[in-house]
């Protein structure tokens, strides 16, 4: 499961500039779309950091687990 948090954050990223340029493009004058894009993007790099580093971690008592 650890490891697929990684991938969560990009899918967010993705969805976050999405609606970016959803907002610019259909010319919304509301921030709804602006915020959440913003939002999703925040979150996305904060799962992603986390991902990478439950992925090292595991990595490593793999790695351990070995010796």
């Amino acid at each position: 499961m650890k490891r697929y948090i990684k991938h969560l954050g990009i899918a967010a990223i993705i969805i976050g500039i999405l609606l970016f340029v959803f907002h610019v493009a259909l010319n919304i004058h509301e921030n709804v779309l602006l915020f959440s894009g913003l939002l999703l993007v925040w979150g996305g790099i904060v799962l992603f950091v986390k991902g990478e580093g439950a992925s090292s971690i595991q990595l490593s008592n793999e790695e351990k687990d070995k010796k």
